[in-house]
């Protein structure tokens, strides 16, 4: 009997490691897709391979309990496409307006109109077959906001319960404690999903001096900073001072950035205004703009003289960064506001990114199988993000005259590193980056050996 109750104990033990193994492979990957957006990017564009959940984006309550939404329809196709990519769409209530965060104050304070705003939640998804609700209060700001908004999502959740039990329940809440304290995070986190932390906005138009807009750790002296902050900070109150549990917190990314009226980080300004990652790269390219990457923040900014211009960004060197951050931290994955910001042409530098650190699908070239294949083979760099150097290895099943280049995102050569004959078998080549001066972010690299041809990414980040 005991050597039953042994095994039996192993058996479980077993499965229990898988379990957890399960529980981390799988990171949440959630993008917001504004109802604005969808000529910029189709719903027949979106990059479902490197998502898990689309939120759309937005509704809101009215006063008396009725819904709105932008552009007033409810985009069939999206929710269509998003459900045969095998993905979960939920609908965002709420957004930053001011309307949209008075009616939340109105109805969650009233037990008839949430009763009613609560109704129409559930009869809204149900004919628009969406996979849940999505809060975006960017409140509350009382403790009556705050014990409203509690009974709100318990009562949510009841009726979830009862018309479709599959269906999710996010929120997206502040990174401090200027919201959390309007916050009952403990009685919350009994009835929400996730929660979709809004890690961006650290400076703005609010601020004093220009700064970081989504600044991994505190990279300046706080007294010349006087809002520093960071995500790093932000995670240990959230998951520390606010006790939400690390597997229900997803980081949020920007993709976008800020153009201040100045030409040096950490001074004051005249002026300030958000742009997208694609109108970013647009802007570096009319003018004399030099790339810096702050170590001790782990972000990237560029600035410019003429005329005094700075601009605070995430790139595809510090996305890398978070997302490597999200592992170690072990948390639920990533958010990012919003999907179609880094669209430039047929490519989304960032959200490729994104993919290939939160959904990883092949090994490392240094950690390669011992089983060689019989054909052409172009293995992962290692390692991957590097700085300064990396290896890339390759296999040559016969004789061939064999070309590797490095390209940067916009298609351009970097480097040649291997232009010559080889003999069949293995090789490699150094990519140092300190000798061809490149910035942090994505490069692809190609070989070419006869008719084989085949490209990947690695990343740097200096």
């Amino acid at each position: 009997m005991k050597v039953l109750f042994h095994k039996l104990g192993c058996v479980l033990l077993l499965l229990s490691c898988i379990a957890i193994t399960e529980l981390h492979s799988q990171y949440r990957v959630v993008g917001y897709y504004p109802m604005w957006e969808r000529t910029t990017l189709p719903a027949t564009e979106i990059r479902f391979t490197s998502l898990t959940h689309i939120i759309h984006a937005f509704a809101w309550p009215n006063a008396d309990g009725t819904i709105s939404s932008d552009d007033n329809v409810v985009d069939t196709a999206l929710i269509n496409t998003t459900h045969r990519a095998g993905r979960k769409i939920l609908l965002s209530y709420g957004g930053a307006g001011t309307t949209q965060t008075d009616n939340y104050a109105t109805v969650t304070a009233d037990s008839n109109l949430r009763k009613t705003f609560i109704n129409n939640i559930v009869a809204q998804l149900s004919t628009a077959h969406y996979d849940g609700a999505d809060l975006d209060w960017e409140g509350p700001g009382t403790l009556a906001q705050r014990s409203n908004e509690a009974l709100f999502v318990k009562e949510l959740r009841a009726a979830f319960r009862a018309a479709d039990s599959s269906w999710l329940i996010t929120m997206a809440i502040g990174a401090s404690d200027w919201s959390g304290q309007w916050r009952d995070f403990a009685t919350l986190e009994q009835y929400v999903d996730w929660f979709n932390a809004m890690e961006y906005d650290f400076h703005g138009s609010w601020s004093s001096i220009a700064g970081h807009n989504a600044p991994l750790n505190i990279g300046s002296d706080p007294n010349t900073d006087p809002d520093a902050y960071s995500i790093v900070e932000s995670i240990q109150y959230l998951a520390g001072t606010r006790a939400i549990p690390k597997n229900k917190i997803v980081l949020g990314l920007p993709f976008y950035g800020k153009m201040f009226g100045t030409s040096t980080i950490y001074t004051s300004y005249v002026q300030e205004e958000d742009l997208a990652y694609r109108d970013i790269m647009t802007t570096i390219q009319s003018g004399q703009w030099t790339y810096v990457w702050d170590s001790g923040s782990e972000a990237p900014y560029y600035t410019s003289s003429r005329p005094d211009e700075f601009i605070t960004l995430d790139d595809s060197a510090s996305i890398a960064v978070k997302c490597q951050y999200v592992k170690t931290q072990r948390l639920s994955g990533v958010m990012i506001w919003e999907i179609s910001q880094d669209v430039i042409g047929t490519t989304q530098p960032l959200m490729d990114v994104i993919g290939d650190q939160m959904v990883p699908t092949e090994v490392a070239a240094g950690h390669a199988p011992q089983n060689i294949p019989g054909g052409f083979v172009l293995y992962d760099n290692f390692p991957n993000p590097f700085n300064p150097s990396t290896t890339i290895q390759f296999l040559l099943p016969a004789a061939a005259h064999v070309t590797i280049k490095v390209f940067d995102v916009l298609g351009r050569e970097v480097a040649t590193l291997l232009n010559e004959q080889r003999n069949a078998g293995t090789g490699s080549v150094h990519f140092e980056a300190s000798t061809h001066a490149v910035a942090s972010g994505v490069y692809f690299y190609r070989i070419q050996a006869g008719s084989f041809v085949q490209t990947k990414k690695m990343i740097l980040v200096q």
